[in-house]
This record gives structure tokens, sequence and C-alpha cells, in this order.
């Protein structure tokens, strides 16, 4: 059954994910659920979101993915409410290993808690978890854990600074 649903997919639903109007979020929320994807309220992909098997992911209600993001879900990949996955992310859950002689891979999933933010050009490996609202800066590697509330950079990222939001008790 699983190997029916890629080969649909691949097929089909990839085509009808791409070839939707610009703001029809709604139709391609209820496509991606169509293929087993768990998601919440108001969730936004953008058309050239590169999904391929949608039924490893969860999303909680605000998570937007932006242009030409790519989440390979080879294991599950869960992300909290109001996340966003800029343009250019990318979210991986299988690797090669280079420790290793022959064609083996790492597979695992991705957890991304509440607030959350994966900024442009970012790449997520596997076994990655951001708590709850880290802010990952641009064109940074992600690899492991990063503690909750701060603002991190760099390859492999780290800590930065806290992040504070003004205007909240």
């Amino acid at each position: 059954m699983r190997q029916f649903k890629k080969i649909l997919w691949n097929a089909v639903g990839k085509t009808m994910f791409r070839l939707t109007p610009h703001n029809a979020y709604r139709y391609r929320t209820r496509l991606l659920k169509l293929f087993g994807m768990k998601c919440g309220k108001r969730v936004r992909f953008r058309r050239n979101v590169s999904i391929d098997k949608p039924w490893n992911i969860t999303a909680g209600d605000l998570a937007i993915f932006g242009d030409c993001a790519i989440v390979n879900a080879s294991a599950p990949i869960r992300i909290g409410k109001r996340c966003v996955v800029s343009q250019y992310a990318m979210l991986m859950t299988k690797q090669g290993d280079c420790q290793s002689k022959g064609n083996t891979n790492i597979v695992r999933s991705i957890h991304i808690e509440d607030d959350s933010w994966v900024a442009a050009d970012t790449l997520v490996l596997p076994g990655s978890h951001l708590e709850q609202g880290v802010v990952v800066g641009a064109r940074s590697l992600v690899d492991g854990r990063l503690p909750s509330w701060s603002i991190c950079t760099g390859e492999p990222a780290t800590k930065r600074t806290d992040r504070v939001l003004y205007g909240t008790s």
C-alpha cells in the first residue's frame, strides 16, 4: 500500500501540487492531507515546495513553507505551531554515512518546536531538534539540538544570543 501511495504521489500528487494557482493554499493543504500529511489550521505551502513523502510530515497551526523549500521526509518530520521554513531551506531526514563502507544512509527524524524559524537557505540534517522559539540564521547548517529561545547561526549552527520578544510579559 505504501509503495502504491508513493507512486501515486510522484505521478499525480506532485504535479497537481505544482500546477495550483499562486494563492491556492487551502487546496494544496487538502491535497497533502489526502496523501496522509497531518496538519493544523491555516498551514501554508508555496506551490514550488518540494516534498517527497507527505505522509511523514506533521505541521502545526499557522506553519509556513517558503518558496523552493525542500522537505525530504524519509523519516517523520514534526513542525510546531507558528513555525516558518523559509525559501530554499532544506529539511533532510536521510543522508549518506561517510563513516561506514558501502552504500549506507543515516535516516532520523526532525523535530521543530513551536514559534521557530528556519531562515533562508538553511540545511537541517537528520536527527536535529529545534527547541521552542529558535531562530536559525540564513545559510546555517543545523546538526543536533538547538536550545530554546535562542538565535543560532553558523556551520554547524550554535547559539549566538538569546531571542528576546519585546512587548510581552
